[in-house]
């Protein structure tokens, strides 16, 4: 961003959902609805003023109080200082700061599971969600919607190999798992507090932050955005990384009845290597289906947020 942490703090606090002064409050007509967005960052001290300057921006509905709440996730950079600094100048930022770097999933998964609010927004700080789009994500639960989805519409500035590996990914997931992802191509989404509850109950949606919609008239509503790679900042995934993280998504995604066939099918084909000679071949894939077996498994423990633990907090309403 070209700037210290000591540089001044963009824009003041985004709490405008009511509106400001008496003529915003006059025009409530219920409970003011309380929505915490989540963001996990590490190493973001670059993107930050600018997303809180998109925020700023944002014209809420009235009736909403929208809070900040930032799961520092071991940065090296200057993002602690700055987050330490944004929660003393900003009543709507609050940060829970983690011992160890856990992932973005797990880190969401904990802001989750720490928030109270009636409603909560994940996305990302680094350009790539719009936060343009929060205000049309707060129509829709404030409509009803139990979940509003964001669906990336368009993508611009991805480098042409991770769109490939994007289209194969959402590919080997519908034939492997039978699940379609696509409407889920982002995690960009608002989720009200009852699926916020039922998604902290099942272990294995916690990294990808991918899990079945809630079903029934107006329960979901889609939100196309127009996104591009990320504007500020360095990736933090590389082709191995992402490789890890589309594994994780397709076990997330595959129920135990479909790991049971597939394993069945990978045994018949490591046995055909094995009679046909290729034994190095058909060694390694006995590890592969091994690794792949115990990560299943491990995806499954519902030990993973308890193990996460915080070395600071701030604006939270936390007691340390």
């Amino acid at each position: 961003m070209g700037r210290s942490s000591d540089a001044p703090v963009l824009g003041g606090p985004c709490v405008r959902g009511p509106g400001d002064g008496d003529r915003g409050r006059a025009r409530l007509s219920g409970p003011v609805k309380r929505i915490d967005v989540i963001v996990a960052v590490r190493d973001e001290e670059a993107s930050l003023p600018a997303f809180l300057a998109r925020m700023d921006a944002l014209d809420l509905p009235p009736g909403v109080e929208l809070s900040l709440r930032f799961v520092e996730d071991s940065s090296r950079d200057g993002t602690r200082p700055l987050l330490r600094r944004l929660a003393r100048e900003r009543p709507d930022v609050g940060y829970w700061m983690l011992e160890s770097g856990f992932g973005q999933g797990l880190a969401l998964s904990f802001g989750l599971a720490r928030s109270t609010a009636d409603a909560a927004i994940v996305l990302d700080v680094d350009g790539s969600h719009p936060p343009e789009a929060i205000p049309e994500l707060v129509r829709g639960y404030l409509d009803g919607a139990r979940v509003v989805q964001c669906v990336r519409r368009s993508l611009s500035g991805r480098p042409a190999w991770r769109g490939l590996g994007a289209l194969a990914f959402h590919t080997m997931v519908r034939i492997v798992t039978g699940v379609d992802l696509r409407s889920q191509n982002v995690y960009y989404r608002l989720m009200d507090r009852s699926v916020i509850d039922s998604f902290l109950k099942v272990p294995r949606y916690w990294r990808y932050v991918r899990f079945p919609l809630p079903t029934g008239p107006g329960a979901v509503r889609f939100v196309p955005v127009d996104t591009h790679e990320r504007s500020l900042g360095a990736s933090k995934y590389g082709p191995l990384r992402l490789l890890g993280l589309s594994v994780d998504g397709i076990l997330t995604a595959m129920e135990t009845r479909r790991l049971v066939f597939n394993t069945g099918i990978a045994a018949l084909a490591v046995g055909a290597l094995f009679a046909a000679g290729a034994w190095p071949l058909a060694l390694a894939g006995v590890v592969a289906a091994a690794a792949v077996v115990v990560r299943f498994v491990g995806l499954r423990r519902p030990a993973a947020l308890a193990r996460m633990r915080v070395a600071e907090s701030a604006g939270t309403g936390e007691a340390m």
